[in-house]
């Protein structure tokens, strides 16, 4: 903080607060507001049904009751704050193993619904998505535990945005050696 003095008598300082340990002492700090309380419901449903050994299909539902709360702030109107977060996601998947070659199949379809985001410069509405996923697990003959996977996710090429400010995702394909243990 910087103080001016005149005739030895000390003024109101003036300036920016800052640690004195700070690279820039001059610089303005910028931190996230503090809102207060907010109340959130939600619910996070799973399930799975095993039809054989070597089958399995499973979903997920999350939901929350709000994704923006308006006017924490009353009457200054600055005081929206946005979850960053939809208020539907829905997850469904199968799987079927293959014991005598080694393999594993899956897939999965998810979607994430629309939501506000605010986020420091990032600003704005989130689209909702919908995307398919496939894999294949082959565990190799020649390590306990080891397998190689190969994963594509979003296999249609829906071109889509998961946050106001990222980049617009498409299909992503990759391989990985795992090891259990």
């Amino acid at each position: 903080m910087t103080a001016i003095f005149v005739s030895g008598v000390a003024q109101i300082p003036f300036g920016t607060v800052s640690p004195e340990q700070a690279y820039d002492p001059a610089a303005v700090l910028m931190t996230y507001r503090n809102y207060g309380d907010v109340t959130l419901y939600g619910l996070d449903l799973s399930a799975a049904y095993y039809p054989s050994d070597q089958w399995t299909i499973s979903g997920n539902y999350s939901l929350v009751n709000k994704d923006i709360f308006k006017d924490l702030d009353i009457g200054t109107g600055v005081a929206d704050l946005a979850l960053n977060a939809p208020k539907h996601k829905v997850k469904m998947s199968t799987s079927y193993k293959m014991p005598e070659w080694n393999l594993r199949f899956g897939g999965r379809v998810r979607y994430n619904g629309g939501f506000p985001q605010n986020s420091g410069v990032w600003a704005g509405d989130v689209d909702s998505y919908t995307v398919a996923d496939l894999n294949a697990v082959y565990d190799l003959p020649f390590g306990e535990g080891l397998s190689l996977t190969l994963n594509i996710d979003n296999v249609l090429d829906n071109s889509y945005r998961s946050f106001v400010g990222a980049p617009e995702l498409g299909r992503l394909s990759y391989m990985q050696l795992g090891l259990a243990f």
